[in-house]
């Protein structure tokens, strides 16, 4: 039977199944053997909606085709992550990063071969990472200086050990930042004067709250100047349907797509094709026009005139809307990086980057998803359901894909509930088995213990298929009437796997191509 599109129902899911039961191992490029299982389908055409909820059940896609991992099967268990983009903290190697770029365009002469060396070595520490080094890069907030000293100054009462002995040897710190003895001197008078007895008396009583992430954030470092001697903007064009400026601009993009596959991943130059190129990152099943949403229905006019609105992060605003993007970095009229982007109801999903490798030294990719965190927090003020940066899969067996729990505060999804959980909790349990539920098994008020989104009967999802060239719409108990009875169970058990793969509000909408 083969698969015809449907103009009269354009805003539903189409998908076409695999066989359920194909389990074979595959290669797995985390850990590079034979050992990679997931089930996967072809989608025609896809809601935003839909798409949004069968990532937040661990779906990803790759052109037109999703797979998800059986998280208990292979080799590299792949975590679906998210970050709240509107708490998001900066941490010292991120400001590093934005002040290097920040950096660089104000002195074209910054680019040497010992930044692209460092650049280098960088990579391999983290591809030689601990097991626990992750876990306590993502506590570091949680244990600052500022914070030990406040936490001090609420728990501790013999004032004679406060002024007789110096803060490093109280608080065993080797060497305090000035910043710190400040910190410190000022609440032990306020402590001494009986003005403080908790942290919030504490963070009342100072001009400015050494806790508070605001005062820090990476719109500040992305403030252009007017002295630059380099200019970076970033563009969004829609990829798909393919708009003027992408069409106008892919095979520039393609050219470093090829240059970053061949230098970076090693790949021959005959499977970078355009045609792969076009397939991997270009083609999509998601449609535009799919979900209403305020980012459909905005005066694109007024945008620049709005002062909380950030036009230099987000772009080029006249292609803002919901679907399937890409996000192309251009230094002085040249494109060197792009971001591929679902912009979607509750996110936007990161779908892959590449770089020109020539600018490897500028730390491209954690910029990148900086900038992206910037863009989700500037697209949120358009549409407030916006929050969450998707960053893909969290590989905790693969050290060198760590990184992305250094985006804080981080969410991983449980793979049996599809509950989200902070990275911090998860790695503990991550340490221990590369598989891991997240979920309490035990109820304690009102946690969720079970998937709440399951499905056990299908009998009324949508099929489409044809028969002796008519196309035929129906539900799954109808279907079963064209089918011999032997193969029945055979297409039962099919689609009832792939539905609680689903969930029950995607199995309700959707309709599967046979």
């Amino acid at each position: 039977m083969k698969s015809q599109s449907s103009s009269s129902s354009s805003e539903q899911t189409f998908v076409s199944l695999q066989y359920i039961d194909d389990l074979r191992p595959h290669h797995c490029g985390y850990c590079n053997t034979k050992g990679s299982v997931s089930v996967g389908m072809s989608a025609e055409k896809m809601t935003i909606q839909d798409y949004q909820d069968l990532i937040d059940r661990g779906w990803r896609r790759s052109g037109t085709y999703l797979y998800k991992p059986k998280m208990n099967l292979t080799c590299c268990p792949l975590y679906t992550i998210k970050c709240d983009s509107n708490k998001f903290q900066l941490r010292r190697s991120q400001k590093n990063t934005l002040k290097l770029i920040k950096n660089y365009l104000d002195n074209k002469n910054q680019h040497s071969n010992k930044k692209c060396n460092s650049s280098r070595d960088r990579e391999s520490i983290i591809s030689n990472l601990s097991n626990d080094y992750i876990l306590n890069r993502i506590n570091q907030r949680k244990n600052t200086v500022a914070e030990r000293i406040i936490d001090l100054f609420i728990n501790f009462n013999d004032f004679n050990d406060l002024e007789s002995k110096k803060p490093e040897e109280i608080l065993k710190i080797k060497k305090l930042k000035a910043k710190h003895v400040r910190l410190f001197k000022k609440l032990l008078v306020l402590k001494k004067n009986d003005k403080i007895k908790n942290k919030e008396d504490i963070l009342r009583s100072l001009k400015r709250n050494p806790l508070d992430s605001n005062q820090d954030t990476i719109e500040n470092y992305l403030t252009p100047s007017n002295s630059f001697q380099n200019k970076l903007e970033t563009r969004l064009v829609r990829s798909f349907p393919p708009s003027k400026e992408f069409t106008e601009s892919i095979t520039e993009e393609h050219k470093v797509y090829t240059k970053y596959q061949t230098i970076i991943h090693k790949d021959k130059p005959s499977e970078c094709s355009l045609a792969q190129f076009k397939r991997f990152l270009c083609d999509s099943p998601l449609l535009p026009n799919s979900y209403k949403g305020p980012l459909n229905s905005l005066d694109l006019k007024r945008l620049p005139k709005d002062k909380n609105f950030r036009e230099d992060i987000v772009g080029d605003i006249n292609s803002i809307g919901y679907g399937s993007f890409h996000q192309q970095y251009i230094l002085n009229g040249k494109i060197i990086a792009v971001g591929v982007l679902d912009i979607l109801n509750k996110c936007v999903s990161s779908v892959y980057f590449f770089y020109d490798p020539d600018y490897q030294f500028l730390n491209l990719g954690t910029y990148s998803a900086l900038k992206e965190i910037a863009f989700v927090r500037q697209i949120s003020k358009l549409d407030t359901n916006i929050q969450w940066y998707y960053l893909g899969f969290y590989v905790h067996t693969c050290k060198k894909m760590r990184y992305k729990g250094f985006y804080y505060p981080s969410y991983l999804l449980c793979p049996e509930v599809y509950t989200w959980h902070p990275i911090e909790e998860c790695s503990r349990l991550l340490n221990a088995n590369k598989y891991s539920r997240f979920a309490p098994r035990e109820k304690a008020d009102q946690t969720i213990t079970e998937d709440q989104n399951q499905i056990d009967n299908v009998d009324n999802v949508k099929i489409k298929f044809d028969i002796h060239g008519e196309l035929k719409f129906v539900k799954f108990r109808e279907f079963c009437s064209f089918l011999n009875d032997e193969y029945i169970p055979e297409f039962k058990h099919l689609v009832l796997n792939y539905c609680k793969l689903f969930g029950k509000s995607v199995s309700d909408r959707i309709v599967i191509s046979f």
